[in-house]
């Protein structure tokens, strides 16, 4: 790809994130890309077709664990550590392929806020959803069944808690975060719950 195509790309896709896509002008993005609305045009024909190859970069790294390798995840705990280090490896990876931190929940909304004109975006971003809470609702299953956790606790609430809370990442100030101590942070609240949740005995 185009070394300056990349770099518009990646500069107005970082501003519809924090922006959001219906905010952000034309001239918005030109003042992002440091481009005149001629060498903006030549590269692109309007900020749909800029929003687009966003989202299809942002896309290909979205991949969960593969069905195999959550089978061979042995305890709730083991899942929290699989969890956490995914969500460290996609930001590594988003960082390396727009220059930026990017959150995935930022995406989301994103998502949220286009889906009258990229419906199959929403859709992806749903199926990923369920199938993450399936996830967490099988391993809790097998941890109550196990012992690990107790066995008092209702699956699908506990499941959507957990899931939650590796969204919290949302509200911290991208531009002046120490993404390690979200990281280190969101595996505090991991572990907090999971002392509340485990069997003492």
């Amino acid at each position: 790809m185009n070394c300056l195509r990349e770099e518009i790309i990646n500069k107005a896709f970082a501003l519809f994130l924090s922006r959001g896509y219906h905010a952000c002008s034309l001239k918005d993005l030109e003042t992002a890309t440091g481009l005149t609305k001629g060498a903006f045009y030549y590269y692109f024909r309007n900020k749909e077709e800029i929003l687009k190859e966003g989202l299809e970069r942002y896309a290909t790294v979205m991949e969960e664990i593969s069905g195999e390798e959550f089978e061979r995840v042995g305890s709730l705990k083991e899942y929290i550590d699989v969890v956490v280090d995914e969500k460290v490896c996609r930001i590594e990876r988003l960082q390396e392929l727009f220059g930026l931190f990017i959150i995935e929940e930022l995406y989301f909304q994103l998502v949220l806020e286009v889906e009258k004109l990229f419906p199959a975006y929403r859709r992806r971003i749903d199926e990923l959803s369920k199938q993450r809470l399936s996830r967490w609702e099988k391993v809790i299953l097998k941890a109550k069944q196990s012992g690990e956790i107790k066995r008092s606790l209702d699956t699908s609430i506990l499941a959507r808690n957990l899931m939650s809370v590796s969204g919290s990442m949302v509200n911290i100030e991208l531009s002046s975060a120490d993404l390690r101590y979200a990281f280190s942070d969101m595996r505090l609240q991991y572990g907090q719950y999971y002392m509340l949740i485990k069997n003492k005995t």
